[in-house]
């Protein structure tokens, strides 16, 4: 009799995975202090407001953010994450150990209602993607966000100053 993770069925595997890496970074973000590393990928994606330029869709491409809509993320250097899905404003939290990360679950203010349902559509899949972030990595001004299978999910550059 097979009592291991795998008995659970196809899925049961990939969340037993994902339910250990994150007690992993919990138990590294509590017993580890990261503070006096100088830059590092935490510290760095607190220095800009950032602004999604794409992101992966349901299909596995790579699509380029609506034209009129504008989604930004502001990582905080008390692990809140804040900033606009491209109609309602969001928060959350959040916790980086190296290049690994967790988003907790995302509110939305919904208070405004997109200028169209392909806007709405983007800002749910913007906030799934956020909530599946599983690694990041800072580079030439980029702001790649990974989701648990490892593949790119939202690619960031800093925000226009004065937004």
């Amino acid at each position: 009799m097979d009592d291991g993770p795998e008995a659970a069925g196809p899925g049961g595997f990939m969340v037993y995975v994902a339910v250990v890496f994150i007690a992993i970074l919990i138990l590294l973000t509590v017993f580890l202090n990261t503070s006096g590393q100088g830059t590092t990928a935490a510290t760095a994606i607190t220095e800009n407001t950032w602004s999604l330029q794409s992101f992966t869709d349901t299909k596995g491409n790579t699509v380029p953010v609506l034209n009129g809509t504008t989604i930004t993320a502001k990582f905080s250097t008390d692990g809140k994450l804040t900033g606009s899905g491209g109609c309602n404003q969001y928060s959350g939290r959040y916790m980086v150990q190296s290049t690994l990360m967790v988003v907790s679950r995302v509110t939305t203010t919904s208070m405004a209602s997109c200028w169209e349902d392909n806007a709405t559509l983007q800002e749910e899949r913007y906030y799934a993607a956020l909530e599946d972030a599983a690694a990041l990595r800072v580079h030439d001004r980029f702001l790649t966000l990974y989701g648990i299978d490892g593949k790119p999910a939202l690619i960031f550059t800093p925000a226009p100053t004065g937004n």
